[in-house]
């Protein structure tokens, strides 16, 4: 009897102990401040409403991508052009929970003479090669009739520097204007007393475009996770969207765990940036008006309905 007893409870205890190894959620985390919440999720996993939570960080999408796919993260973080292609594409593979960040994109300048967008005709300005960023600013030059690359004394755009290296472009004064996204502008302005934020092209946009936004990154999650698990998905954005909260309200703190926990940025770049990353939470159907008139900027095709959890 003791011995059968003692089974039941070995047998028990082993049940127990396998559940508690099993990740509720395997959510993949992007390097940059974009997943910088993520931080306050790894620092108080014990604590979250979502139990047993486990996490991945990843270098770029083009590491995390392959992992969703495979089925060895659940959730993950795409641009919305990357995930909606991947949606159309993949027969549905990726639903997308929500928006996380909106864009988050400066002029920077030394130029001190800067006062509008009418400005910059005949300057010749860095940018991001083959990056929505700059579709996105050549859409708004185009709503004031600023003509770009061509046409009468039109803005120059300059796609042969490095992304990583367009700060220190402008940092050493080898140009003068450059459309930078967080984290990148603070990392220049942290560097140089003489630059500063000329725009900010969110704010452009808003005013132009009816006050809707441009997103920046989704929170996404694999359709076949979300098929089975469609209240804790619901639970993880809940509880993604509190970390975003605190973050936001908490910058300081949150650049210690975004070091601490290697989310790929020293807390002086995190402290500075979380102020202007542009950190949201909107839920998917919230944001599906804008996420299609940001798409159709792009030239991208647009997810049906089932792409919005």
């Amino acid at each position: 009897m003791n011995r059968k007893f003692a089974w039941v409870v070995f047998a028990l205890f082993c049940r127990f102990f396998l559940f508690a190894q099993t990740p509720s959620v395997r959510l993949g985390v992007l390097k940059g401040i974009s997943c910088s919440p993520c931080a306050y999720l790894i620092a108080n996993k014990e604590k979250l409403s979502v139990q047993n939570m486990a996490f991945k960080v990843f270098d770029s999408e083009q590491s995390e991508l392959p992992a969703l796919l495979k089925g060895e993260i659940d959730m993950g973080f795409l641009a919305p052009e990357d995930a909606a292609k991947v949606f159309s594409k993949g027969n549905g593979a990726l639903i997308c929970v929500g928006v996380v960040q909106n864009g988050s994109l400066y002029l920077l300048t030394s130029d001190e003479s800067y006062s509008s967008l009418q400005d910059l005709r005949g300057k010749k300005i860095l940018a991001a090669a083959e990056k929505s960023d700059s579709v996105i600013f050549k859409h708004l030059l185009a709503k004031k009739e600023i003509p770009v690359d061509e046409g009468e004394n039109p803005v120059l755009l300059d796609f042969s520097v490095p992304p990583a290296n367009i700060a220190n472009n402008l940092i050493t004064k080898k140009t003068d204007y450059a459309i930078l996204t967080e984290s990148y502008a603070t990392v220049a302005l942290k560097n140089s007393k003489e630059l500063r934020r000329a725009e900010n092209f969110q704010k452009i946009y808003n005013e132009n475009e009816e006050w809707s936004s441009f997103p920046a990154m989704l929170l996404v999650a694999r359709a076949d996770f979300v098929k089975g698990n469609r209240e804790l998905v619901r639970k993880t954005g809940e509880v993604y969207k509190s970390a975003i909260q605190w973050t936001v309200k908490n910058p300081a703190k949150a650049a210690i765990l975004a070091e601490k926990h290697n989310i790929g940025l020293s807390e002086g770049v995190v402290k500075q940036s979380v102020p202007n990353a542009a950190l949201i939470w909107r839920d998917a159907k919230a944001a599906k008006a804008d996420i299609e008139k940001y798409l159709t900027i792009l030239g991208r095709e647009l997810p049906d309905e089932g792409f919005y959890f």
